[in-house]
């Protein structure tokens, strides 16, 4: 995944560029220096005529060499402590993981007023809600246009001005049955529930089908 999703240019472009691969190899150790230097020369004079993934690997073995894990023609030093070695072998390991793994928002995590992004929830500072989307409909969506609970109780009011007869029951003009019919939500609501509706249908499928093979197994029609 990193070789395909991080290092070339249709993904992060870690090694795609002259600019990407200069500052990748300045995270190198400082006692690896001589490692970035030798790349840097090589890399930036005929750096088109390999690929990233090439170059990740060219860049594992000109480390291994400089530690002595392999023989090559790279110079070694004459002293290097287990913990600076230590160091340049995990390098590899620390750039992938840093790369690939998900980032995670610590206040978001450990915060109990922070609330889990679940259909309408209500952000506590902005007071805007959390409204489900059109997945085919993700490029139009802006964020910041999302209703808000002030906007909400404004649509509310303007609603029972417009119409005084309906009701929160179900009864007067037999338009409306719930509160959210009346505001902005009313999209958001249909999406969810056409969502719900097609993961019910989903389910339903996936239960039969179980059905239809535990009774094929057992000959029971």
């Amino acid at each position: 995944m990193f070789e395909q999703d991080i290092l070339p240019a249709s993904g992060h472009g870690l090694l795609a560029t002259q600019e990407s691969w200069t500052e990748l190899l300045s995270t190198l150790p400082p006692s690896a220096s001589s490692v970035s230097d030798s790349l840097l020369r090589k890399w930036n004079k005929d750096g088109s005529k390999t690929s990233p993934q090439e170059k990740w690997t060219e860049l594992k073995r000109f480390l291994n060499v400089f530690t002595g894990k392999t023989k090559g023609t790279t110079k070694q030093p004459k002293q290097l402590d287990y913990k600076e070695k230590s160091k340049i072998d995990l390098w590899p390991v620390a750039t992938i993981f840093k790369y690939t793994y998900p980032r995670l928002d610590i206040n978001v995590s450990k915060m109990q007023n922070h609330l889990l992004k679940s259909p309408f929830c209500v952000h506590p500072k902005t007071g805007r809600v959390c409204i489900p989307i059109d997945a085919k409909k993700v490029d139009s969506f802006d964020p910041f246009a999302v209703p808000t609970l002030p906007q909400l109780m404004q649509e509310l009011d303007d609603y029972d001005t417009q119409h005084p007869s309906s009701t929160n029951d179900g009864n007067g003009d037999g338009k409306v049955r719930y509160e959210w019919e009346k505001t902005s939500l009313k999209d958001s609501f249909g999406c969810f529930e056409k969502f719900l509706n097609q993961m019910w249908k989903d389910q339903r499928r996936v239960e039969k089908d179980k059905m239809e093979q535990q009774a094929a197994l057992t000959g029971d029609f």
